[in-house]
């Protein structure tokens, strides 16, 4: 960047990084607008998931999936367990292992989560068709295929062995 003159917008919109956290917000606030009708939040969805997915997880490892600091999940893990959606099991003393589980009231209410986060891969209020949609997620699966170690482009696809 040339610091003698203002910063372009064009320029700006050459900054991949920069889009994907703009579209991150924006399509972030889209699905926390459609799950709110569930009474849940996009990040309350990738925790039910997550237990579902793995089963029982210590909070600290339950935090790293949903890519929340462990200092964070405490409050959200609380509202959700007050709603009976899942159950913390073990001593809750500082230190210690604090296994978190989805309850059935939690697969029930995940379940009418899913159908909305699924409808919500219909891109088109995006200026999205169904083909640019799911080739956007391709594309994202193979960053987080990287992000977690998987370099090629088959295994982006490749989650049998998480």
């Amino acid at each position: 960047m040339d610091t003698d003159r203002a910063l372009t917008e064009v320029e700006l919109d050459q900054v991949v990084t920069w889009n994907v956290v703009r579209v991150a917000r924006f399509l972030g606030q889209r699905l926390a607008e459609r799950l709110a009708t569930q009474e849940l939040h996009p990040v309350h969805f990738g925790v039910l998931a997550q237990l579902d997915i793995t089963g029982p997880l210590s909070q600290a490892d339950l935090a790293r999936a949903v890519l929340l600091r462990p200092q964070s999940i405490a409050p959200v893990l609380d509202g959700l367990e007050r709603r009976g959606l899942l159950e913390r099991t073990g001593s809750r003393a500082r230190g210690r292992r604090n296994p978190v589980q989805i309850t059935d009231a939690g697969r029930g209410a995940l379940k009418s989560a899913w159908d909305v986060a699924a409808a919500s891969n219909d891109m088109r209020d995006a200026g999205l068709t169904a083909e640019e949609g799911a080739h956007l997620n391709r594309l994202l699966l193979k960053v987080v295929g990287a992000s977690r170690g998987r370099l090629s482009d088959d295994s982006a696809w490749n989650w049998s062995d998480r």
